[in-house]
């Protein structure tokens, strides 16, 4: 039987997680699992809602690093589950969107009103602009990570995943397609003319 706190197996064999120093204050980065692949598959569902389809990396050449940049290029389309699950690895609270926060300074009374978000990821002061990319490119190398990629992509057999794949490499098509269409009438509409010559 293993001791108490002891992991044994397979597991024992991992590295020991990141950790993430901001102006030195430790966040060692949790251990992830099959939450995490369904919080980042939220995610990737809320952005290709949003984005163009012929931005999104392709699922068969996604790597640690391409996860990373995916996160860092369309964090804007799903800010609060990114921001979410950031905090959620570091173990840090992450605050209230900022409408939200502007919506309850604007309705305090005091004469000058707490941030809502103080003490939390959403704080500068805790949090300053850049850390996020620290802490994302820290995730591309945190051995659960790194295993998920190594052990092969699996993860692209799960029937839901298979939807968003199949449903995202659709969108490709169907964009391309419209795109080529639109190229071609282009091409081909509207009256032309040549130069006339100059004497």
């Amino acid at each position: 039987m293993a001791e108490k706190g002891k992991t044994t197996g397979a597991g024992a064999l991992m590295l020991e997680p990141p950790v993430l120093d901001i102006e030195g204050k430790k966040y060692p980065l949790r251990k992830l699992g099959l939450v995490d692949i369904e919080r980042i598959l939220v995610i990737v569902k809320k952005v290709s809602k949003s984005v163009d389809a012929l931005q999104m990396t392709s699922f068969d050449d996604m790597t640690p690093q391409k996860g990373v940049q995916f996160f860092i290029d369309f964090m804007p389309y799903a800010m609060d589950e990114i921001v979410d699950f950031m905090g959620s690895v570091i173990g840090l609270k992450t605050g209230i969107p900022f409408d939200v926060a502007e919506d309850k300074r604007k309705k305090s009374k005091a004469d000058h009103p707490q941030d809502p978000n103080e003490g939390t990821m959403r704080d500068p002061s805790v949090f300053p602009l850049g850390s996020e990319v620290k802490l994302l490119l820290m995730l591309s190398e945190h051995p659960d990570v790194v295993n998920l990629f190594t052990v092969g992509q699996a993860i692209k057999e799960i029937p839901f995943v298979k939807t968003i794949i199949d449903k995202t490499e659709a969108k490709k098509e169907k964009a391309l397609s419209r795109k080529l269409l639109i190229e071609s009438k282009l091409d081909t509409d509207g009256p032309t003319s040549t130069p006339q010559d100059d004497d």
